[in-house]
């Protein structure tokens, strides 16, 4: 029975804090716990217990891996769920079957169900944050879909991420680990890794990117903790590389090719094709042209997206230190020599002194835009930080638009945050 219509499960959860909410007298509950989501799941006699996992953990990487892999199941006829965050236009996309994204009905129906349960921990003083909601939702339309294999990607962190209140899953990716959510997470890699490798438990297998030292140390010592294996995945050779894809060879000599643009990608593309394997041998169908197929057929809109190629217009959501560094390695890559012309709008919470730093070396100028998220950091102070680094900096306007500068860069390059990405879009195809 559907209760609630679509639009009133959107208008609620536009109401509610992403993580932490008020207790009843206004005071936030601690970020570290999942004593309420766990609590909800109880009432829905733990849905979370009956389905199959991959969970999926890191600073970057994370929604790239999560479509090669989803891409490399739904190839091997393997009905596949996944929940990412966050949606660019709509809650929809982040429940997807088979590539797919939950529809209206499907949402107001699993919303009705949950909701309930919502409402009688909320009279007894258990509050509920949308993430919870929204994750604890994932689980039950997953299950209504008959999905063999569910991807979980964390939103933060990873101990005490919603998504970390499922048995151990048949795998558990780690990308790349950098500095992020610093404030929640700690100031040091060690720190944000231990958080961060929260979601192995005994009985999974362990597969990982490339990593700093210091996040080596922690997945060997939380997996030697945990009785289980660690496959630290090394890196792929590129073959060939320009503005429409790349080839790449795997440290077995297999060859794959993507039309996923970033030199990152072939990282991310090689951790999906482990993870994959991982799969393979326990019992899913996954055939070598299952992932070769599932490789060359997967896009992701936003993560050094060509959008238009005269000039070329490249957009990023890259939003902190690790994703600037690639960022800018891509763009020397692919337009050596070339100064960039960016459009930049960061949240104000990010390291946006070292975001800077990294991608101003290589800037002509910059033009500068607010985020649609209320954290964003206001575009004159961002334009004013440009130019104290020497680079000429200007604020879109209605004189100053992407239309006028495309007319006298070479190369532009939108970026800083994965909240700008749907804005840019939209205002670029108008």
């Amino acid at each position: 029975m559907i209760d609630y219509s679509y639009e009133e499960a959107v208008k609620f959860f536009k109401s509610m804090p992403h993580f932490a909410p008020p207790a009843d007298g206004g005071e936030k509950k601690d970020f570290f716990s999942l004593d309420a989501e766990m609590a909800l799941l109880e009432k829905l006699d733990r849905p979370q217990d009956k389905l199959k996992y991959v969970h999926i953990a890191g600073t970057n990487g994370k929604g790239s891996t999560t479509t090669y892999l989803a891409n490399i199941l739904n190839e091997a006829s393997v009905v596949t769920g996944a929940f990412t965050s966050p949606f660019l236009y709509r809650y929809n996309e982040m429940f997807r079957v088979n590539g797919i994204d939950i529809s209206d009905e499907d949402f107001a129906e699993v919303f009705s169900q949950v909701k309930p349960s919502y409402d009688e921990l909320s009279g007894e003083g258990i509050f509920v944050s949308e993430y919870e909601f929204l994750t604890v939702m994932a689980f039950i339309y997953f299950i209504k879909m008959g999905c063999e294999l569910v991807l979980l990607e964390v939103s933060m962190g990873g101990r005490m991420d919603t998504t970390n209140v499922i048995p151990a899953p048949l795998v558990s990716v780690i990308t790349p680990i950098s500095y992020d959510h610093m404030t929640i997470l700690g100031n040091t890699l060690t720190e944000i890794a231990t958080e961060k490798a929260g979601i192995i438990k005994p009985g999974t297998t362990v597969v990982s990117a490339v990593q700093e030292t210091e996040v080596v140390h922690v997945l060997e010592e939380v997996c030697a903790k945990q009785s289980v294996s660690l496959e630290i995945v090394k890196a792929s050779q590129i073959i060939n590389r320009d503005i429409h894809g790349q080839r790449f060879i795997t440290s077995d000599g297999m060859e794959y090719e993507t039309t996923m643009l970033g030199t990152y990608q072939i990282d991310n593309a090689t951790v999906a094709i482990a993870a994959a394997r991982k799969l393979g041998g326990k019992g899913y169908p996954i055939t070598e042209e299952a992932i070769r197929r599932g490789i060359v057929n997967t896009k992701w809109f936003g993560r050094f997206t060509l959008l238009s190629d005269n000039p070329p217009v490249i957009i990023d959501g890259g939003h902190n230190r690790q994703g600037a560094a690639v960022l800018r390695q891509s763009l020397e890559e692919y337009f050596p020599g070339k100064k960039i012309t960016f459009v930049l709008g960061i949240l104000a919470d990010k390291e946006v002194d070292i975001i800077l730093d990294t991608l101003l070396p290589i800037a002509d100028r910059c033009y500068t835009m607010a985020v649609p998220n209320p954290r964003t950091m206001p575009p004159e102070k961002l334009a004013e930080m440009i130019q104290d680094r020497g680079v000429d900096a200007a604020v879109l306007s209605d004189d100053i638009t992407l239309d006028n500068i495309r007319e006298k860069a070479d190369v532009i390059c939108i970026a800083g945050s994965l909240y700008l990405i749907s804005q840019i879009s939209n205002e670029s195809k108008a």
